[in-house]
Protein backbone atom coordinates (compact mmCIF):
# COMPACT_ATOMS: atom_id res chain seq x y z
CA UNK A 1 0.00 0.00 0.00
CA UNK A 2 2.49 3.24 0.34
CA UNK A 3 3.67 5.24 -2.63
CA UNK A 4 7.49 5.89 -3.11
CA UNK A 5 7.33 9.48 -4.12
CA UNK A 6 11.38 9.15 -5.03
CA UNK A 7 14.69 7.59 -4.07
CA UNK A 8 15.28 3.84 -4.14
CA UNK A 9 13.17 2.34 -6.32
CA UNK A 10 12.38 5.41 -8.37
CA UNK A 11 15.63 7.26 -9.22
CA UNK A 12 18.68 5.70 -9.96
CA UNK A 13 21.45 6.01 -7.98
CA UNK A 14 24.71 7.01 -9.79
CA UNK A 15 28.04 6.33 -7.71
CA UNK A 16 31.70 6.34 -8.48
CA UNK A 17 32.49 2.71 -9.54
CA UNK A 18 34.93 2.37 -6.57
CA UNK A 19 31.59 2.43 -4.70
CA UNK A 20 29.29 0.08 -6.35
CA UNK A 21 29.93 -2.46 -4.11
CA UNK A 22 29.27 -0.68 -0.71
CA UNK A 23 25.43 -0.24 0.58
CA UNK A 24 24.00 3.27 -0.47
CA UNK A 25 20.16 4.28 -0.19
CA UNK A 26 18.80 7.29 -1.96
CA UNK A 27 17.11 9.90 0.01
CA UNK A 28 13.30 8.32 0.19
CA UNK A 29 9.89 9.92 0.47
CA UNK A 30 6.94 7.67 0.92
CA UNK A 31 3.40 8.79 1.64
CA UNK A 32 0.11 6.77 1.38
CA UNK A 33 1.46 4.57 4.09
CA UNK A 34 -0.30 2.84 7.31
CA UNK A 35 0.36 3.80 10.60
CA UNK A 36 0.76 -0.31 11.56
CA UNK A 37 3.93 -0.26 8.74
CA UNK A 38 7.00 -1.01 10.01
CA UNK A 39 8.04 2.12 8.09
CA UNK A 40 6.07 4.13 10.51
CA UNK A 41 6.53 1.79 13.53
CA UNK A 42 9.85 1.32 13.96
CA UNK A 43 13.14 3.32 13.72
CA UNK A 44 14.90 3.79 10.19
CA UNK A 45 18.18 5.12 10.40
CA UNK A 46 18.88 6.25 6.77
CA UNK A 47 17.80 8.88 4.70
CA UNK A 48 14.21 7.93 4.80
CA UNK A 49 10.84 9.88 5.53
CA UNK A 50 7.39 9.44 5.44
CA UNK A 51 5.06 12.41 4.84
CA UNK A 52 1.54 11.61 6.03
CA UNK A 53 -1.53 14.10 6.15
CA UNK A 54 -3.07 15.14 9.58
CA UNK A 55 -6.37 17.01 10.73
CA UNK A 56 -5.59 18.22 14.43
CA UNK A 57 -2.38 18.59 16.72
CA UNK A 58 -4.33 16.35 19.26
CA UNK A 59 -4.09 13.22 16.22
CA UNK A 60 -0.94 13.84 15.31
CA UNK A 61 0.58 14.20 18.72
CA UNK A 62 -1.37 10.74 19.47
CA UNK A 63 0.05 8.96 16.30
CA UNK A 64 3.30 10.55 16.71
CA UNK A 65 3.82 8.62 20.60
CA UNK A 66 1.83 5.86 19.62
CA UNK A 67 5.03 3.77 18.60
CA UNK A 68 7.36 1.64 20.53
CA UNK A 69 10.42 4.18 19.69
CA UNK A 70 11.03 7.68 21.07
CA UNK A 71 14.87 8.98 20.00
CA UNK A 72 13.66 12.16 18.21
CA UNK A 73 11.33 14.06 16.22
CA UNK A 74 11.23 17.04 13.84
CA UNK A 75 8.62 19.78 14.23
CA UNK A 76 7.92 22.34 11.24
CA UNK A 77 5.68 25.39 12.07
CA UNK A 78 5.97 29.02 12.18
CA UNK A 79 4.08 29.17 15.22
CA UNK A 80 6.27 29.14 18.46
CA UNK A 81 3.48 28.41 20.97
CA UNK A 82 2.34 25.55 18.97
CA UNK A 83 5.93 24.47 19.06
CA UNK A 84 6.43 24.51 22.53
CA UNK A 85 3.05 22.67 23.03
CA UNK A 86 3.89 19.57 20.71
CA UNK A 87 7.24 19.14 21.62
CA UNK A 88 6.20 18.97 25.55
CA UNK A 89 4.00 16.35 24.53
CA UNK A 90 5.95 14.36 22.31
CA UNK A 91 6.96 11.54 23.86
CA UNK A 92 11.00 11.63 22.53
CA UNK A 93 14.49 12.24 23.96
CA UNK A 94 14.90 15.38 21.35
CA UNK A 95 12.93 17.71 19.01
CA UNK A 96 14.25 19.22 16.07
CA UNK A 97 12.22 22.28 14.73
CA UNK A 98 12.51 23.37 11.07
CA UNK A 99 15.27 21.38 10.84
CA UNK A 100 16.60 18.13 11.09
CA UNK A 101 20.09 16.56 12.71
CA UNK A 102 21.45 19.29 14.46
CA UNK A 103 23.73 18.73 17.38
CA UNK A 104 25.57 20.34 19.71
CA UNK A 105 27.78 18.48 21.90
CA UNK A 106 27.25 20.07 24.76
CA UNK A 107 23.02 19.11 24.85
CA UNK A 108 22.16 16.10 25.71
CA UNK A 109 21.40 13.31 23.48
CA UNK A 110 19.06 10.13 24.18
CA UNK A 111 16.31 8.50 23.52
CA UNK A 112 13.14 7.66 25.57
CA UNK A 113 11.06 4.80 25.77
CA UNK A 114 12.78 1.62 23.40
CA UNK A 115 14.97 4.20 21.91
CA UNK A 116 17.66 4.27 25.85
CA UNK A 117 17.52 5.02 28.88
CA UNK A 118 19.96 7.81 29.39
CA UNK A 119 21.62 10.68 28.15
CA UNK A 120 25.02 11.33 26.76
CA UNK A 121 26.92 14.58 25.54
CA UNK A 122 28.29 17.60 28.50
CA UNK A 123 27.25 17.08 32.23
CA UNK A 124 24.73 14.10 31.34
CA UNK A 125 27.98 11.95 30.36
CA UNK A 126 29.87 12.44 33.14
CA UNK A 127 28.23 9.75 35.48
CA UNK A 128 27.16 7.58 32.50
CA UNK A 129 30.86 7.57 31.48
CA UNK A 130 32.25 7.25 35.45
CA UNK A 131 32.99 4.97 37.50
CA UNK A 132 32.43 6.17 40.98
CA UNK A 133 34.50 4.59 43.71
CA UNK A 134 33.62 4.83 47.74
CA UNK A 135 36.35 4.37 50.10
CA UNK A 136 35.92 4.31 53.86
CA UNK A 137 38.21 4.60 56.55
CA UNK A 138 38.05 4.10 59.98
CA UNK A 139 40.82 5.91 61.99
Amino acid sequence: GAKILCGEGIDSLDIPDKNKTGYFLLPTVITEIKDSSPCMQEEIFGPVTCVVPFDTEEEVIQRANDVKYGLAATVWSRDVGRIHRVAKKLHTGMVWTNCWLIRDLNLPFGGMKASGVGREGARDSFEFFTEVKTITIKH
